[in-house]
């Protein structure tokens, strides 16, 4: 069924040129909000489709109050404040608030309810913290009680929540930073381990605003409609401040919402003859097989141009799928816009030039796992899809394990080269100086280049991606450790591409001692252990005896090798 329609309102042109003469992000902001004040240009939309719109003034005056809230709470220019909210009005104007008082905004994710131990989200949002050294948080009621439950959790930061903020009537001056101070810390989504906090100079994240509204050809005209979380890189940069400081109609959903209905996103395509839209490929997976006839009956996607696909593995698969579905509603398959980037570099790297089909061909699989070539095929293969050409102001190699620079379709590590990048990793130099290398950035990616074009292969790193969330095996791990039976310290956990879902799926090998007859029980409570402690579903799981589960020869697990050696029982 149709959502009615969004109200028409008046609203003043939004200048597009403020992103050219800005120096520092909340320096652009100001300047858009002076030039168009009554422009409302930011829409939400809530789980019953109803819109509400926010006038560019009354989206600075709340954060306006927010400055002053945190002024009053002593935050002082340079430390930091950590932002838990959900997507939605008072995230932007918190963002925001905190750049005029010269705090840095740090974003991590809320709190899920598929877990039933919250006590390892207090241990991540504890690290994060303390990586921070955040003086405030900012974040909902339950979210504040939450953290009060565990000891040490918020150390010295005291919490503020968006009751707590008053109209401020006459608010501090807003603060002035320098182009090379900090804008962002960014910390990964999902659970990551270890915080990671990434460092985003005002001046890389503009330069990497503006690389994109070239790359992309975004004008004032396009209407961006997105529902990615704002803690996420993409959601913060491609979904909010990318179209807002371009001057574009900025209409946002709900996260939760988008997962509960699939089809509220493309009717917001619909109603707002949006333009330009980001989201993990798993979205156009899920769109497609689960979004019966009768929900999309009389929906019209031909103003689609961007379909960008990025954050996590892009597959021809669900490239193709989402395609066929919806080429009835009017969606045009060159709409489909593979992206490719890391948070190191602000956000996407690459990205396929629009207007243009995707290009997908299919690669020998022997060649690419005995060679590291990619040598096309017809018939059987392995289907790769171009993630795109480098964005203006961006440079790529492809690299071999001794740094020389490869020739085309042979595989190795991407590396970037931008001035859009971050400053380092927070209390981490040595990590810093091994991504960081003479201005070039590693990213851990295996992929390969034909011409202009990069095809990614898969990762270096462990991390699992699963709906563009990434998360660290170890947390899995520990957890699966705590499980009787399990051999402590011999349990690995891995991504598995589910080429149908269009993401990975959690795999898990542990080793036991317990007769193969205790086998269905305690596969049951590991299932059990993870789903309770972090809300993750264990989809793949095999139990094996020791020496079953590859170590290095000093002793650590070999996630990688590990699934190789059993990959046989997971791709069936």
């Amino acid at each position: 069924m149709s959502p009615s329609s969004p109200v028409p309102r008046a609203s003043a042109s939004l200048p597009g040129e403020v992103l050219d003469r800005a120096a520092t992000v909340s320096g652009a902001l100001r300047e858009l909000v002076s030039r168009a004040p009554e422009s409302e240009c930011l829409i939400w939309i809530d789980r019953d489709r109803r819109e509400h719109a926010t006038s560019l003034g009354e989206f600075w005056s709340r954060a306006r109050d927010v400055q002053a809230a945190l002024v009053a709470r002593g935050v002082l220019p340079g430390e930091s404040v950590l932002l838990i909210l959900p997507t939605g009005s008072e995230l932007v104007c918190a963002y925001v608030g905190a750049m005029l008082a010269g705090a840095v905004p740090a974003l991590t994710a809320t709190p899920t309810h598929r877990v039933a131990d919250q006590s390892l989200y207090r241990a991540r949002i504890a690290g994060v913290i303390r990586n921070a050294d955040a003086r405030v948080v900012y974040c909902e009621a339950e979210v504040a009680a939450l953290l009060r439950e565990g000891d040490g959790v918020l150390d010295a930061a005291q919490t503020l929540q968006p009751d707590e903020v008053a109209p401020a009537g006459n608010p501090p001056e807003p603060f002035s930073p320098a182009p090379d101070d900090i804008a962002t810390i960014q910390y990964s989504s999902g659970t990551t381990g270890a915080p990671k906090g990434i460092l985003l100079p005002h001046r890389s994240m503009l330069l990497h605003l503006r690389a994109l509204r070239e790359g992309l050809a975004i004008t004032p005209d396009d209407v961006h409609v997105n529902w990615a979380p704002l803690y996420h890189d993409m959601g913060l940069f491609g979904c909010f401040l990318l179209p807002l400081l371009c001057g574009c109609k900025t209409v946002l959903i709900p996260t939760h919402d988008f997962l509960r209905d699939p089809a509220s996103w493309l009717w917001a395509i619909d109603a707002h003859r949006g333009t330009v839209s980001w989201a993990p490929n798993f979205a156009y997976s899920f769109c497609a097989k689960r979004i019966g006839d009768d929900a999309i009956e009389g929906l019209d996607l031909s103003s689609w141009r961007l379909a960008l696909c990025a954050s996590e593995p892009v597959l021809a698969h669900s490239v193709a799928a989402f395609a066929e579905r919806f080429a009835p509603c009017g969606y045009a398959p060159e709409a489909m816009t593979p992206a490719w980037g890391l948070a190191e570099t602000t956000m996407v790297g690459t990205a396929h030039p629009p207007e243009l089909a995707p290009i997908v061909e299919t690669i020998d699989r022997a060649e690419l796992a005995n060679h590291g070539r990619a040598v096309p095929v017809t018939g059987d293969g392995v289907a790769s899809v171009a993630t795109g050409r480098c964005l203006p102001g961006y440079e790529m190699e492809v690299r071999g394990a001794d740094g020389r620079r490869l020739p085309d379709r042979e595989v190795g590590e991407v590396w970037l080269r931008t001035e859009a990048r971050f400053a380092g990793y927070r209390k981490a130099p040595e990590l810093t100086a091994e991504v960081l290398v003479d201005g070039w950035v590693r990213s851990g990616d295996q992929g390969y280049l034909v011409g202009e074009d990069l095809f990614f292969v898969a990762r270096n790193k462990d991390l699992i991606v699963m709906g563009g969330e990434k998360y660290a095996p170890h947390d899995v791990e520990t957890t699966i450790n705590r499980v009787p039976g399990v051999r402590e310290g011999c349990a690995v956990a891995f991504g598995v591409m589910n080429e149908e879902r269009g993401t990975e799926e959690l795999g898990v090998v542990a080793e036991t001692r317990a007769p193969e007859s205790d086998h269905p029980e305690l596969a049951r409570s590991i299932r059990a252990a993870v789903r309770e402690g972090l809300g993750l579903a264990v989809r793949h799981l095999k139990l094996v005896p020791p020496g079953g589960v590859e170590k290095t020869t000093s002793g650590k697990l070999a996630r990688r090798a590990t699934y190789e050696r059993h990959r046989a029982d997971f791709d069936r």
